[in-house]
C-alpha cells in the first residue's frame, strides 16, 4: 500500500473547541471527533471546506448532545464547499450528532456549496430555522434517517441537483413547539430531487413543498397532520408514488404544472380533496392512476379528485370509497380529458342493501347493550356516520366488551338475532365497518 496523503483525526472534546478543532483540519481534510457528551456552544460555527479538503464530522449518534444557545437568528454550524463550483474534488459526512436549538436560534446546519455530502443519522431539535440547509450549487447530497422535531423546516434546498431525503422522521411538539412552516421544501431550480421512504407528521402547514422545480420522485412516503400532504407550484415532470396521505388537502397543484404521475397513493380523510388544481393557465398533461382515495375510519369528510380547469389529463382506474362532498372526479370539459375505469362506492350503502327489508324488533329491555341503543338515540340527526373505539364502547356501556367483539368478525354482522346488532340497528344504525385489530368501529344511519 503506497500512502499519498494522511488526513487527521481530532478529538474535539481534547482540543476544547469545536471552532479550533475544524481549524486544525490540514489541506486533506480529516475526521473530527466529538465523543459521548453533553457540549453547549454559545457562538456560531462556521468553516471554508477546500478542494480535496473532506470532512467527517461525527459523533456517538444519541449520547453526543450539542446544545445551541445563541438567541440571534445565527446558523449553528455553517460548512462552505468551493464557492460558485457544481463538481469540484470535496466530500463531506456529518453523521451520529444530536443537535438541540432554540427557537430564536436560526438553521442547525447551513451547508453552501456541499459536493458528495451527507447527513445521516442525526437528531435535531428545537431550531427556529431549518435543520439542514443546502444550497447553492450543491450536488450529490443524501439526508437520511434522521429525527428532526419541533424545527422551523426540517430540509430547505435551493439551486441543487441530485438531493435523496430518505428515511427521516419529521415532527412537531404540543403546546410549547414553535409553528412550523412546511416540513420540507425543494426550491427553484433544483433537479432529481429523490424524497423517499420518510415520515412526515403533524406540522401546521404542508409537509412538502415543491417550488417551480422538476425530475423529481416523492415516493413510499407516510404524510399525515399537515393542512396539505404536498403542494406543487410551477412544475413539471414529478412522479409522486405510494404514499400514505392523511390531510385535509392530499396533493394540491397550483399555477403550470406539467406532466404530473400521481400513482398507486393511499388518501384518506381529506375533506377538501385528494388531488386538487388550481389556476392552472392550461396546463396540464398528468396521470392520476391505480389510487386509492376513502374515508376509512375516521370523520371529517372526503372528497375525490378536482382537475380545475386543467386540460389533457388521464383518471383511470382509481378506488373513490365514502365520499362526502362533490363528485368523484369533477372537471371543467370533460371532453379534454380521458376519465375511465373508475370504481366509486359506498360503504353504507352497501350495508344498507344488505339488510334492506330486514326487520328488527324494539329492543327488550334485559338487552345488555341498551346503554348503546340510548346513546345512538341521541346523536344528533344531522350526523350520519359515526365512528367508536372499543374505548368508547366500554364507556357507554360501563364494562368491556365481550372477547368475541376482539376475536370475532362476525360479532358485528348487522344480525337481528344477536343482541349487540338488535341494539344498533333498533336505534337506525349499521355497522359499516369492523377494525377489530385497532379496536375501531365505524356506524352509519340505516337510512
Amino acid at each position: 500500500m503506497k500512502i499519498l496523503e494522511r488526513g487527521a483525526i481530532i478529538n474535539a472534546a481534547e482540543v476544547g473547541d469545536l471552532q479550533a478543532a475544524l481549524n486544525q483540519l490540514p489541506a486533506a481534510g480529516g475526521a473530527v471527533y466529538l465523543p459521548a457528551g453533553k457540549y453547549e456552544i454559545d457562538r456560531p460555527i462556521a468553516f471554508a471546506l477546500k478542494e480535496r479538503q473532506h470532512l467527517h464530522l461525527y459523533g456517538d449518534g444519541r449520547a453526543t448532545v450539542i446544545h445551541y444557545t445563541p438567541e440571534d437568528g445565527s446558523h449553528f454550524l455553517e460548512l462552505r464547499g468551493v464557492e460558485k463550483s457544481w463538481w469540484p474534488d470535496l466530500r463531506l459526512t456529518i453523521r451520529d450528532l444530536s443537535f438541540i436549538g432554540n427557537h430564536k436560534c436560526g438553521d442547525a446546519l447551513h451547508l453552501l456549496w456541499p459536493n458528495d455530502g451527507l447527513v445521516d443519522t442525526c437528531f435535531f431539535y428545537g431550531f427556529g430555522g431549518t435543520a439542514v440547509w443546502i444550497g447553492p450549487n450543491a450536488t450529490n447530497v443524501t439526508v437520511r434517517d434522521c429525527w428532526m422535531r419541533d424545527c422551523r423546516r426540517a430540509l430547505c434546498a435551493e439551486d441543487l441537483h441530485h438531493l435523496t431525503f430518505h428515511g427521516n422522521q419529521t415532527r412537531s411538539v404540543d403546546k410549547v413547539g414553535l409553528r412550523q412552516a412546511e416540513h420540507v421544501y425543494i426550491g427553484r431550480h433544483c433537479r432529481e430531487v429523490r424524497i423517499v421512504n420518510n415520515h412526515l407528521a403533524y406540522g401546521h402547514s404542508e409537509g412538502i413543498i415543491l417550488d417551480g422545480t422538476a425530475q423529481h420522485v416523492v415516493a413510499n412516503n407516510t404524510i399525515e397532520g399537515f393542512t396539505v400532504g404536498i403542494r406543487a407550484v410551477d412544475c413539471r415532470d414529478i412522479a409522486i408514488a405510494a404514499n400514505y396521505l392523511h390531510t385535509p388537502t392530499g396533493i394540491l397543484m397550483e399555477g403550470e404544472n406539467r406532466g404530473l404521475t400521481i400513482n398507486g397513493n393511499l388518501f384518506t380523510n381529506n375533506p377538501g380533496s385528494a388531488v386538487c388544481v388550481r389556476t392552472p393557465h392550461g396546463s396540464g398533461g398528468h396521470v392520476i392512476s391505480n389510487n386509492i382515495i376513502r374515508q376509512s375510519v375516521y370523520g371529517d369528510g372526503q372528497r375525490g379528485i378536482d382537475l380545475g380547469d386543467a386540460v389533457d389529463c388521464v383518471v383511470t382506474g382509481n378506488v373513490l370509497e365514502d365520499l362526502t362532498d362533490g363528485p368523484a372526479v369533477a372537471v371543467r370539459e370533460p371532453g379534454r380529458h380521458c376519465v375511465d375505469q373508475n370504481r366509486v362506492s359506498d360503504c353504507a350503502a352497501r350495508a344498507r342493501a344488505a339488510v334492506l327489508g330486514l326487520c328488527v324488533p324494539d329492543i327488550e329491555d334485559g338487552n345488555p347493550f341498551r346503554a348503546l341503543y340510548a346513546h345512538l338515540q341521541a346523536v344528533p340527526a344531522g350526523t350520519a356516520r359515526i365512528t367508536f373505539g372499543f374505548w368508547d364502547l366500554r364507556r357507554i356501556l360501563g364494562q368491556p366488551l365481550p372477547d368475541d367483539a376482539a376475536t370475532r368478525s362476525e360479532w358485528w354482522d348487522n344480525d337481528a338475532r344477536t343482541p349487540q346488532a338488535r341494539a344498533w340497528l333498533a336505534a337506525g344504525w349499521l355497522v359499516i365497518m369492523a377494525h377489530r385489530i385497532e379496536n375501531r368501529v365505524v356506524f352509519a344511519r340505516r337510512s
